[in-house]
């Protein structure tokens, strides 16, 4: 099940990608595919993170879980997380 087809990770996580320096940022691969180039022992992370979890067919998650876990870490990409109070 795939969440929405090339969503970008820094969409996902909601962060700046410019500041971090992240090598993912406006790569042609995922951003998995990316970090196991660069350590393949960083790919466990990846394992547990929802962008890699939101963009398996085959996840256990199901849509409107994935947002709700999104909504929960304060990543509000359907801007209708109820709780969801943006910075100021």
């Amino acid at each position: 099940m795939s969440l929405r087809t090339k969503w970008p990770c820094w969409e996902i996580m909601d962060c700046n990608p410019e500041a971090s320096q992240c090598p993912a940022y406006r790569a042609e691969k995922s951003c998995w595919d990316v970090m196991r180039e660069i350590d393949v022992y960083a790919f466990n992370i990846c394992k547990d993170c929802l962008v890699y979890v939101s963009n398996q067919k085959d996840s256990i998650f199901s849509k409107e879980e994935i947002l709700s876990i999104m909504c929960q870490k304060g990543i509000d990409v359907t801007h209708r997380c109820p709780q969801f109070k943006p910075a100021a």
